[in-house]
């Protein structure tokens, strides 16, 4: 079943680069994404949120704690 899910990205510098890196690995359709938004934190952290549509069975590679 195709459900509607979300990833959130935070960090310094590599954000909007995880997401891009996120979407590669995953496969992740151009027309699946419905949003991406972006939000500023204090000492100019960014926190990255990505909607998307995927199946509720797969689970996406994502960054762990040592990296991709």
């Amino acid at each position: 079943m195709i459900i509607l899910k979300v990833q959130q990205f935070e960090g310094m510098f590599s954000a909007a680069q995880d997401i891009a890196i996120f979407v590669n690995k995953n496969g992740i359709k151009k027309e699946d994404i419905v949003t991406i938004t972006a939000t500023t934190i204090m000492d100019a952290r960014s926190k990255y949120t990505i909607y998307y549509y995927g199946d509720s069975e797969r689970k996406e590679i994502t960054k762990g704690f040592t990296g991709w």
